[in-house]
């Protein structure tokens, strides 16, 4: 009776849809270096399909949609399986979507579209790079951006995700919104300016017990209202919840070399980043995709800054990026830092009201990425150059000093899929420098 149900409801689905789709893929990579670890960039913005300690990584994804006049239905799902990790099968994805011609609602997990062809080391976006898996949730945002003249058009999103695992204050909530106005010169010149807004909000502390989570406290939330939280005798009256924000910018131009993109993420997570004290930290970015695609398909360097904070002179803090005091697994899922990966978090660390894992949110990055192509090969090259100061609290001396460096070389057949060689070298002043190497294989139907 039930399947009979469900083909009832269902059919009319096919019945008059204008287009079914499938599509899919799989993946699997061996890696081997001459630690217990992995170099960085084996693992780093993988969205945990490899962890630090994996030495075998498969994953499988499969995709469909359903093609209507008016309005298209698409689903999904992908699960990875690896070793070294404490969950050794999880799922990636698992989503089902609606969108027409100005909204995309996407119910479920799914990760993130990669940028600049994946050479950014946050995915040009400081607060939520990639370096974890996709969080459960509802996310609606326009399609496409709303135009409001020739010359102005609005980009929105507005999303709830539930952070399902094993942390300090069970059961957090994060509300997720932006805002961007899109300015389109001439078809060469195009300036982007978005807000993004964050919150952990809700939960049970062991400490504190149940945290506000009613709807009276998501209007507080929402609007970044200061009001208590706790509850206690002598708490400050501050923001509910864990807020982190951005402001983002982005001018992208062509001329007859190709196309370019300089943009700056500039983070914030009090009254004192959203007026700019903590400058210069953020992202400052620079990409560039040829017209002549010869030898170099595109080129990137990015400059990433997490030193400042809006300093310690008294009456300001300091803002300890992605850390908190309440919600004290702070900006992470299963322990993975969930946006910029130059904040250092040690997993050995056991979290409770006295102590965070947070060992370093102060950082200096230089990172380059390049990719290209020739017949049916395609090369990547990453390089990054990482300072890490410790905390304002306790500073690291000396400094600790690393020199990621990747690179990999594929060969991609229609019929047989792709065959991918990789390695790594990560250099440092304080351990022994790590080689890595890897094989990969991917196939999409």
């Amino acid at each position: 009776m039930k399947l009979l149900k469900f083909i009832i409801l269902f059919c009319p689905l096919f019945v008059f849809s204008q287009e079914f789709d499938i599509a899919g893929s799989v993946e699997a990579k061996a890696m081997l270096s001459n630690e217990d670890e992995n170099p960085f960039w084996f693992h780093t913005n993988t969205n945990y399909a490899v962890g630090e300690l994996s030495n075998l990584s498969a994953t499988g994804e499969l995709k469909a949609s359903l093609s209507y006049s008016s309005f298209k239905i698409n689903a999904g799902a992908a699960v990875f399986g690896r070793d070294g990790v404490q969950d050794a099968v999880q799922r990636r994805d698992l989503y089902l979507q609606f969108e027409n011609s100005w909204l995309f609602a996407t119910l479920g997990a799914k990760k993130q579209t990669e940028v600049l062809d994946g050479l950014s080391a946050t995915n040009q976006n400081f607060l939520w790079s990639g370096n974890a898996r996709p969080l459960p949730g509802v996310l609606l945002e326009a399609n496409n951006p709303l135009k409001i003249s020739k010359t102005f058009a609005i980009d929105w999103g507005i999303a709830h995700y539930e952070l399902n695992d094993n942390r300090f204050v069970d059961g957090t909530h994060v509300h997720y919104k932006r805002l961007a106005l899109i300015t389109t010169f001439n078809e060469n010149h195009k300036l982007t300016a978005k807000l993004q807004h964050y919150v952990q909000w809700g939960g049970s502390s062991p400490v504190y017990g149940e945290l506000k989570d009613g709807f009276k406290d998501f209007i507080n939330v929402f609007f970044a209202h200061n009001t208590e939280e706790i509850g206690i005798e002598g708490e400050t009256i501050n923001k509910l919840g864990n807020h982190l924000g951005s402001y983002f910018l982005n001018y992208e131009f062509k001329n007859a070399w190709g196309n370019f993109s300089i943009y700056h993420d500039h983070p914030f997570e009090d009254g004192s980043g959203t007026r700019l004290a903590n400058f210069p930290d953020g992202v400052w970015g620079a990409y560039f995709k040829p017209k002549n695609q010869k030898i170099i398909s595109s080129i990137l360097y990015e400059y990433i800054d997490t030193s400042d904070q809006s300093g310690i002179s008294v009456g300001s803090g300091f803002d300890g990026y992605f850390g908190n005091n309440i919600y004290r697994s702070g900006w992470t899922y299963e322990e993975n830092i969930m946006g910029a990966p130059f904040i250092l978090f040690d997993k050995n660390l056991e979290i409770n009201a006295d102590n965070t894992p947070y060992i370093s949110n102060r950082a200096k990055v230089h990172h380059f990425g390049v990719i290209g192509e020739f017949n049916n090969f395609q090369w990547k090259l990453k390089s990054t150059v990482a300072k890490y100061m410790g905390t304002y609290r306790k500073p690291f001396y000396p400094e600790w000093k690393y020199w990621y460096n990747y690179g990999s070389l594929s060969y991609k057949s229609e019929k047989l899929g792709t065959f991918t060689v990789m390695g790594g070298a990560d250099f440092s002043n304080i351990t022994d420098t790590l080689f890595g190497g890897g094989i990969e294989y991917s196939y999409a139907f």
